[in-house]
């Protein structure tokens, strides 16, 4: 089989709760060796849509794939995958040496090459201060790093994780990310990694899904969702730290076009880009990302134009700050946000009345009824 045949996940599935759906014909399917990251916001159908390929979700329709053998009416032990839970499931009598061993064990691998398994997984996930120790002694990220241990230290068909991170440190996070992805890769087999973080999905993931309402709203490579999204939900949901939208219209004169925001035109220093010919005169919504937003100022870039806001909230994580504020122009655009990521050193503060400079050429452009995207920056 080539890597096309063997794939994990849903086929055009749907899965309903009481006749209501939770999944509409979702197509999810990871390549062997690939870590595919679904995000989605809390009742999106992620969770639901790991149980559905661990067999724990029944499906009213579509096919479940596992290493691409059809499993849709296949019971769960008879599967072989492993599912790393948020909330971790340890056999709670077991210690965690004996977690992993057992697990190890139970498919077929011979007691020398479980127990060097188990001391390798430990050594790259920090486990080794706690296999002497019982679940019940375990904190709840202590449970879940025991958890994507016993994982691991097996080859199943597929790799299943619910948010597997979710109560570990930062350092933890990271170190634990890089064990489960090289893991996945070494092991070619395909992973589907459910978590809230989007940040986190865009580290692991090949590729990356975003769930909303028990939809795709778009796949692809992580870096190209962020540069490229389908639409305004996908646009805000991925990437940090926010998006800001403006109500514009797109005008032209001379060859030259522009956006009007209020009484002032935001220039493309250039024609109507062939994506937008049919929207002159027309509204349209621009998506500002923080990094392509900057204070005015003497460094500010020539080509872009200001406009006056009222800072909202200023947030210090680091070198830089994020700056949040409403633009106080006349007409439609007046109160909508924008979010600017500035220096730290900047004497921007809560309530100020300030300038922020905008390039036009830099705004993602969305139809502002259906929410689609129109065009993306070069």
């Amino acid at each position: 089989m080539d890597g096309g045949e063997q794939r994990t996940g849903l086929e055009d599935v749907t899965v309903t709760y009481g006749g209501e759906p939770a999944l509409r014909g979702v197509t999810l399917l990871t390549r062997p060796g690939e870590v595919l990251a679904v995000v989605g916001p809390s009742g999106s159908g992620k969770t639901t849509a790991l149980r559905a390929v661990a067999g724990l979700q029944a499906v009213r329709r579509g096919r479940v794939l596992v290493a691409g053998q059809d499993v849709t009416g296949v019971a769960v032990a008879r599967r072989d995958v492993t599912m790393v839970f948020r909330e971790g499931s340890l056999v709670p009598f077991l210690d965690v040496a004996a977690n992993l061993t057992r697990s190890a064990g139970a498919f077929g691998v011979a007691p020398p090459e479980a127990a060097r398994r188990v001391a390798a997984r430990s050594r790259l996930l920090g486990l080794v201060r706690l296999l002497p120790r019982l679940p019940r002694t375990l904190s709840a990220g202590e449970n879940g790093l025991a958890g994507v241990g016993r994982s691991l230290v097996r080859t199943p068909r597929a790799f299943l994780f619910d948010e597997p991170l979710a109560h570990l440190d930062a350092a933890e996070r990271s170190r634990t990310r890089r064990t489960i992805v090289d893991a996945v890769r070494t092991s070619g087999v395909g992973a589907l990694y459910v978590t809230h973080d989007q940040a986190e999905a865009m580290a692991v993931g090949d590729r990356l899904a975003v769930l909303h309402d028990g939809r795709i709203r778009q796949l692809d490579r992580p870096r190209q969702v962020y540069r490229a999204p389908a639409d305004v939900f996908v646009a805000e949901f991925v990437g940090g730290p926010g998006l800001g939208l403006l109500p514009a219209r797109l005008v032209a004169s001379g060859g030259c076009a522009g956006f009007q925001v209020g009484g002032r035109t935001l220039p493309l220093w250039g024609p109507v880009p062939a994506g937008l010919a049919a929207h002159v005169g027309a509204p349209v919504l621009l998506g500002l990302r923080a990094e392509d937003v900057a204070e005015a100022g003497p460094g500010a870039d020539p080509a872009s134009v200001a406009l006056p806001v009222s800072v909202r909230r200023v947030e210090r994580p680091g070198a830089d700050a994020v700056v949040s504020a409403e633009v106080t122009v006349p007409g439609e655009a007046d109160g909508a946000s924008v979010v600017a990521r500035v220096p730290g050193g900047s004497a921007l503060r809560e309530g100020a009345r300030a300038e922020l400079v905008v390039d036009a050429r830099r705004a993602h452009v969305f139809d502002p009824v259906s929410g689609e995207a129109l065009l993306h920056p070069a």
